[in-house]
């Protein structure tokens, strides 16, 4: 299991409290995105860093309490503030590298799953990244508590707060991008939903920078997708209570708008969407979390599959599963697997 640290207070508080006890895990991060911003762009730390500035209006306007946490995280982890919000809008900041989290995603209703709902995925990205790995437990002042697995140092990322509301995401990549919120923000927007309409509202009423994939969902058995690109977002259903996401483009609105350049970058994510697909709609008797555990350490299509394993690679360029996870939204439980889901034993967290 990752790391976990419990914050509480305010966003200032929170934010402190992160950079101090996870200060490890920032270090290791941002010296991990100093090497991939070298090795996938050419382009040293302090030029990410420097692009990152243009980022601070955006999450200000979008919630000045997420970026009073950000200013805590620098100061508790005694790093530049731009470096911390580099590491928030490191998605963005990447764009022009063609450098994308490789992710498989699911949600599925209650009809079936025998009564539950569930949600989760792959996250598929470089294996370095795993040392700075960590769980957060968030209490907030006005605002759901929170149960977040991220990267030290980013703020929102995939989790489940006491309010029901989940999250998980998939990297997309359109010819339609520029400034406006990181989409890192806008998963701590998610998580501190209220409600399903509240955590729609927290990602369509923002001017997104780069586009995303959003399943989200809620204990009461209700899960949802939504493509989103600066311009636009559609929304996909459940289709016979099941629904399934990799890093393509899926609405067919959206494909007539704007140029998908995920399928060329990851084509392997048309095979696991059809894959994961089939995995799921060949089971009788309703899915089970034996069948999501199933799934999610399939290797079809091997080394790019469902469960990536990577090749040999100096660069560090090819993608592995670092972990893998599945939230049971109907009793609020999230269990994680930390490393590959085949070779490693998911462990629960509650939620709620």
């Amino acid at each position: 299991m990752f790391p976990c640290f419990s914050l509480n207070g305010s966003p200032h508080e929170i934010g402190l409290q992160h950079g101090r006890l996870a200060k490890r895990q920032i270090d290791k991060c941002i010296e991990t995105y100093q090497q991939l911003f070298r090795s996938y762009a050419k382009m040293e730390w302090s030029e990410a860093v420097d692009q990152a500035a243009q980022y601070i209006n955006y999450i200000e306007k979008y919630d000045p309490d997420i970026m009073a946490e950000i200013k805590g995280i620098a100061e508790g982890s005694g790093r530049d503030l731009l470096e911390i919000v580099a590491l928030n809008a490191r998605s963005e900041i990447m764009l022009t590298t063609k450098a994308l989290d490789g992710c498989t995603s699911f949600g599925i209703l209650p009809e079936a799953a025998n009564g539950t709902a569930y949600m989760g995925q792959n996250w598929d990205w470089k294996d370095s990244v795993f040392d700075a790995l960590i769980v957060l437990e968030i209490t907030q002042e006005n605002k759901p508590k929170i149960k977040m697995i991220t990267e030290a140092g980013i703020v929102g990322k995939f989790g489940l707060n006491d309010a029901g509301v989940g999250v998980c995401m998939n990297a997309l990549a359109c010819d339609q991008n520029g400034p406006g919120t990181p989409l890192h923000i806008t998963m701590r927007g998610i998580l501190n939903s209220r409600n399903m309409g509240d955590a729609i509202a927290s990602v369509i009423n923002t001017n997104i920078a780069s586009a995303v994939n959003f399943v989200i969902g809620h204990r009461d058995g209700q899960i949802l997708d939504l493509e989103v690109v600066p311009s636009e977002f559609d929304v996909l259903y459940p289709e016979d209570g099941i629904l399934v996401h990799t890093n393509h483009f899926v609405s067919p609105v959206l494909k007539m708008k704007v140029k998908d350049l995920t399928k060329h970058l990851l084509p392997d994510s048309l095979v696991r969407y059809t894959r994961a697909q089939s995995l799921l709609r060949n089971l009788e008797g309703g899915i089970t979390f034996s069948a999501l555990q199933n799934m999610l350490s399939d290797h079809f299509n091997a080394p790019h599959g469902i469960c990536r394993h990577q090749k040999v690679d100096p660069l560090g360029k090819e993608l592995v599963t670092v972990f893998s996870f599945i939230m049971d939204l109907t009793n609020q439980e999230i269990f994680i697997a930390a490393g590959k889901p085949c070779e490693t034993s998911y462990q629960k967290l509650q939620a709620g």
